[in-house]
């Protein structure tokens, strides 16, 4: 009787230590999503890329912090402290011609181009924005 309880004790022990070297195990895997992504991410934030542009439509806005939504997805965009916001205004013979305005320009539901910039860090940050024309400015 001893024998079987010895017996059952070492295979409990076993598959637990099993288990345990398993997991651990699993944890030392990068996986290759991973690796893809942070070569992504260290491609982007490089140097050699500027910048990109976010399209979309202001759906919030919280200090400098901008929500552009697009057919369902959305991205949230800090702006730097200094990033220009441009618009566009009708000159003296009716025809449109950019202009730099304040930040606070910018409403929910104007159409928006961000240029932004992936940081080493991660973070998404605003360089610029280009309030587009829409049809109800009928410029």
């Amino acid at each position: 009787m001893n024998k079987i309880i010895l017996i059952v004790l070492v295979g409990l022990l076993c598959l637990i230590l099993g288990a345990g070297a398993g997991f651990w195990y699993k944890t030392l895997q990068v996986s290759p999503q991973i690796e893809k992504t942070a070569a992504i991410m260290k491609a982007l934030s490089s140097k050699t890329v500027l910048s990109t542009v976010a399209y979309g439509k202001v759906s919030k806005i919280e200090g400098r912090d901008i929500t552009l939504a697009y057919n369902g997805d959305s991205i949230k965009i800090s702006m730097a402290a200094n990033s220009p916001v441009y618009s566009f205004v009708n000159d003296s013979a009716g025809k449109p011609v950019q202009k730099k305005v304040d930040l606070r320009e910018i409403k929910i539901g104007d159409n928006l181009n961000i240029t932004i910039k992936l940081l080493p860090d991660g973070q998404i940050q605003g360089q610029s924005a280009l309030i587009l024309l829409s049809n109800k400015n009928n410029l």
